[in-house]
């Protein structure tokens, strides 16, 4: 079976939600698109959902919070390519 990671860009960062890890990178805003690896995953994805409006359901594991935000944003971006 195909392992399927759900990514997105906001913010100036890169998320990637895969099988086993979330990963997120800093993008360089020089404009070369040369990403680095954030340590801060859970304030990072903190400071990213509050500043897109999204709200954290603590029912839910905090993977299944950044699969939903991943969701969230890519919704957002598509509603904005519109």
């Amino acid at each position: 079976m195909a392992t399927v990671k759900r990514t997105a860009t906001v913010c100036g960062y890169f998320l990637e939600l895969g099988s086993k890890e979330i990963e997120i990178y800093s993008i360089a805003t020089d404009g070369s698109g040369a990403l680095k690896r954030v340590d801060d995953i859970q304030g990072t994805i903190c400071r990213i959902a509050e500043s897109v409006g999204f709200e954290r359901d603590f029912n839910l594991s905090f993977r299944q919070h950044v699969a939903r935000l991943i969701q969230y944003v890519n919704t957002l971006e598509a509603e904005n390519r519109k």
